[in-house]
């Protein structure tokens, strides 16, 4: 019975990546998913009475690099709804976001694992300002 779990402990091990046997295979891949969303979000606007702020909004269509030591980059693109999900071979990433001067928040760097999932959102800064009344 010991041999028998330890045999499906070193099946499942192997099967996940989480093991690499020395000049074998490379690590496996895991996961990086996330929602990126983009502040402010409106045109700039006079102020109104009944002016309410608008809210965060997804950014469609936007490109994050992830970079390994390697120089390697490979890039995920955000949908429709502002989610994004690529999957990586198992090592640390620098991620940047093309065409945005500003991460508001989010990890600059992630390290994905075999068999595993790393959810990173971020929130950007568009840019766009309301002018501010002369007095």
């Amino acid at each position: 019975m010991r041999n028998v779990l330890i045999a499906a402990l070193v099946l499942f091990v192997a099967a996940c990546g989480a093991y690499q046997f020395p000049g074998g295979p490379s690590p496996g891949v895991g996961t990086v998913a996330g929602l990126v969303t983009v502040i402010p979000c409106g045109p700039v606007e006079p102020p109104q009475p009944s002016f309410a702020p608008c809210k965060m909004r997804p950014s469609i269509g936007l490109e994050i690099d992830f970079s390994s030591g390697g120089g390697t980059v490979r890039i995920a693109k955000t949908g429709s709804d502002g989610r994004y999900s690529i999957e990586l071979p198992a090592g640390t990433y620098r991620v940047s976001v093309r065409n945005y001067m500003r991460v508001i928040s989010g990890p600059p760097t992630v390290t994905v694992k075999a068999c595993s999932t790393v959810v990173a959102d971020y929130v950007l800064d568009s840019g766009i300002r309301t002018a501010v009344p002369q007095e």
